[in-house]
């Protein structure tokens, strides 16, 4: 079973190490899937601020091979997928609302189209249902690179990655990946899983036979990203029916950390109304 954590009234309630089993009463859920190298913890800020702004329960997820999972030999939107639906068995989620981040966000658009009974709102945060070009390789082999047994702080680690990876920002975003455990330090995202799969998840699958997600469906994107412009917004038209755009100026592709109080206020308006 994957790691989640659960937020009500603006508290963390039900943490991964103290998983079970939960009574969601009458209240609806939301469940946040953090982007590729991230974390549910990345979004506990976000998930606070938004259980305390409406009457939901947030779920936020720790995604196959990322956060506080054992490490699983392969990685693929098909399995993650499958990972979230066993989650809602689990939890008896019969329908819930899901906001999914750059990798979580494509997860969020699969399980839309193949699982749509499952799902109520959509919100999609800087991510579109295309194919990327995987530009990957060098951030991932530099991280698989760095030798662990020469490193005593994270500073060590950022002056080590600075060589080849020259934003600040993304090096200490990579970082929060790096454990100390028994005085060594490990990864706690599975370098070498995630390596094999990046042109799986780069990709958007092709389906056989595709029925449009008829519900409510946002997508929130940042005005300087490259990954959500002006010429793919249509191609969310191939796959939902009900679509919204809203564009944050002066926020890139990581907009909820960048800019905050505005994809919250986004947010809270999409699933209040």
């Amino acid at each position: 079973m994957i790691k989640y954590n659960i937020f009500e009234n603006g508290n963390l309630i039900l943490d991964d190490k103290n998983q079970k089993s939960y009574n969601f009463k009458k209240t609806e859920t939301l469940f946040i899937f953090h982007g590729l190298y991230g974390r549910a913890r990345n979004w506990q800020s976000i998930a606070k601020e938004l259980s305390n702004n409406y009457l939901f329960t947030i779920i936020t997820v720790d995604l196959r091979n990322h956060g506080e999972n054992k490490f699983e030999e392969h990685h693929s939107y098909s399995l993650m997928a499958k990972d979230i639906i066993e989650l809602f068995q689990f939890l008896n989620i019969k329908r819930t609302n899901i906001l999914g981040h750059s990798m979580g966000g494509k997860l969020a658009m699969i399980l839309s189209i193949k699982h749509p009974q499952c799902i109520n709102k959509l919100i999609i945060a800087d991510i579109a249902p295309i194919s990327y070009e995987n530009n990957e390789t060098k951030i991932i082999d530099a991280l698989i690179n760095l030798d662990l047994n020469l490193i005593k702080t994270r500073n060590d680690a950022d002056n080590f990655l600075s060589i080849e990876i020259l934003d600040k920002s993304l090096r200490l975003f990579l970082l929060q990946n790096l454990k100390f455990t028994d005085n060594n330090l490990r990864w706690t995202i599975n370098l070498k899983a995630i390596k094999n799969s990046l042109n799986n998840l780069k990709a958007f699958p092709e389906f056989n036979k595709i029925k449009k997600f008829n519900n409510k469906t946002l997508c929130v994107y940042g005005a300087n990203s490259n990954y959500v412009n002006e010429n793919n917004l249509t191609d969310f038209n191939i796959f939902f029916t009900d679509m919204s755009f809203k564009k944050i100026e002066g926020a890139g592709h990581w907009l909820h950390a960048e800019k905050p109080k505005e994809f919250i206020y986004i947010i809270t308006q999409f699933l209040n109304n």
